[in-house]
C-alpha cells in the first residue's frame, strides 16, 4: 500500500517535541518556582496532545482506504516495544535512587516503580499507550465512518472530552489511595480524555485539501486563536479555577487544538520545511524518550558547567543538549543491529529515504515515523 506523507506533519511534530524538551529543561532549572515559569510550563504542555492528534491524522491521510499489512507488528516493534524498555529502564533508575534514600532492598525498589510505568504508563512514556488506544479505535471507525457525519461526531466528542476532563478538574476522589492515584495522573490513560483530538484528526485527514482552504479563508483566525485561548488558560489559571498543571485540563483542550490549527497553518504556507524541523521530527521519537536520562545526567554535572545556576542560559543549554543528545543516541541505536527496537526507528524525511536505506536503487518502505504512526 502507497503511502501519502503530510508536510506539515513534519511541522507538527518537531514543534510538539520540542514543547516538550523545553518544558521539562524549565523545569529542572526553575523547578516550578516564579509565576512566569509556572504559566510558559503550563502552555508548553500542549505538546503531548499535539502528538495525539499526529498519530491519528497520519493513519487518516496516509491510508484512508484501510490499514497497511503489518500495521501492527510494526508498532509492536518500533514503538510498544522501546515503551517497555524504557518503562523498566527508568523504573530502575527511580528503583535504585529510592533504595539509595530510604535503605530499601533493591529488588522492591525497582518493582514499586516497574509495575506502575508499564501497566500504568506513570512515567513520561504513557501517551504511548493512549495512541495504541486510537490506533484499536481507528480500526473501528473506518468500518463506521461512511455512517457517521462529521457534524454530530465532532461535537459528541467534544462534549465527550470537555465531560470526562471536566469530572477529575472539578470533583475531589476519596479518601482511598488508589481514588487519588487516579485522580492525580491515571486518568490521563484513557481516551475519552483525548477523544476530540481523535475525532478532528480523522476527519482533518480524510479531508485535507477542504481543510488548507479553510485555514486560507480563515488564516487571520487561525493565528489569533493560540493567543486568545492561551490566555484564557492564564486566566483560569491565574484565578486558581483549575489547579492541574498539565495538558488534562478543560481550557488547554481549547489552546492545544488553537495551537494544532495555528502549527497547521503556518506550515501550510511555507514554500518548504525548514531542514532543521525536518531533522527534528525524525528523531522525535528517541528525542521524547531519551531526553528525561539526559537531563537527569545533567543534573549531575558540577556546578562550573553552568547547568543549574545560570538561569535561562541554563535552560537553553540543557534543552538544547537534550535535543541533540537524544537524537544522536537514536542515530548511533538505529545502526546497530536491534537498536530501533530499543529507541524506535529513526522517521523518514520527505525525501522518504530512511538513513539506513540505500541511496540509490531499492524503495523506502512505509515505515513507523516516531513517534507516532
Amino acid at each position: 500500500m502507497e503511502r501519502k506523507i503530510n508536510a506539515e506533519m513534519f511541522v507538527l511534530r518537531s514543534v510538539a517535541c520540542l514543547s516538550i524538551a523545553l518544558l521539562h529543561a524549565l523545569y529542572r532549572v526553575y523547578d516550578g518556582e516564579t509565576s512566569w515559569v509556572e504559566s510558559i510550563g503550563l502552555l508548553l504542555t500542549f505538546g503531548t496532545p499535539v502528538f495525539v492528534f499526529i498519530s491519528q491524522f497520519v493513519l487518516s491521510f496516509a491510508y484512508p482506504a484501510g490499514t497497511p499489512a503489518g500495521f501492527w507488528s510494526k508498532r509492536i516493534k518500533y514503538i510498544l516495544l522501546p515503551y517497555v524498555i524504557f518503562g523498566t529502564l527508568y523504573a530502575g533508575l527511580k528503583g535504585l535512587d529510592l533504595a539509595g534514600r530510604e535503605g530499601l532492598p533493591l529488588v522492591g525498589a525497582v518493582w514499586y516503580y516497574l509495575w506502575r510505568h508499564l501497566l500504568l504508563g506513570d512515567f513520561h512514556g504513557y501517551f504511548i499507550l493512549v495512541i495504541f488506544q486510537f490506533y484499536a479505535l481507528h480500526m473501528v471507525f473506518q468500518r463506521l465512518a461512511g455512517r457517521l457525519s462529521p457534524r454530530r461526531v465532532l461535537p459528541v466528542s467534544f462534549a465527550i472530552n470537555v465531560a470526562y476532563l471536566a469530572f477529575f478538574n472539578f470533583t475531589q476522589p476519596g479518601d482511598s489511595a488508589a481514588l487519588h492515584y487516579i485522580w492525580d495522573k491515571m486518568y490521563w490513560l484513557f481516551f475519552p480524555g483525548w477523544l476530540f483530538y481523535f475525532t478532528g484528526a480523522y476527519y482533518l485527514g480524510r479531508h485535507e485539501r477542504w481543510f488548507r482552504d479553510q485555514l486560507k479563508r480563515f488564516r487571520l483566525a487561525a493565528y489569533g486563536l493560540p493567543v486568545a485561548t492561551g490566555a484564557l488558560v492564564l486566566l483560569v489559571n491565574g484565578q486558581g479555577w483549575i489547579t492541574a498543571h498539565s495538558s488534562k485540563r478543560i481550557d488547554m483542550l481549547l489552546f492545544a487544538s488553537s495551537m494544532i490549527v495555528f502549527l497547521f497553518a503556518a506550515a501550510s504556507s511555507m514554500r518548504r520545511i525548514p531542514a532543521v524541523l525536518e531533522w527534528i521530527s525524525r528523531y522525535s521519537f528517541g528525542i521524547y524518550l531519551l531526553h528525561p536520562l539526559l537531563l537527569a545526567v545533567f543534573a549531575m554535572a558540577p556546578a562550573s558547567f553552568g547547568l543549574r545556576s545560570l538561569g535561562v542560559f541554563s535552560v537553553a543549554l540543557q534543552f538544547a543538549g537534550c535535543v541533540v543528545g537524544s537524537a544522536l543516541l537514536m542515530q548511533l541505536a538505529n545502526r546497530v543491529p536491534g537498536g530501533a527496537y530499543v529507541v524506535g526507528r529513526v522517521g523518514i524525511g520527505l525525501g522518504r529515504k530512511r538513513e539506513d536505506e540505500p541511496q540509490a536503487g531499492g524503495s523506502a518502505s512505509p515505515a513507523t515515523p516516531a513517534p507516532e504512526s
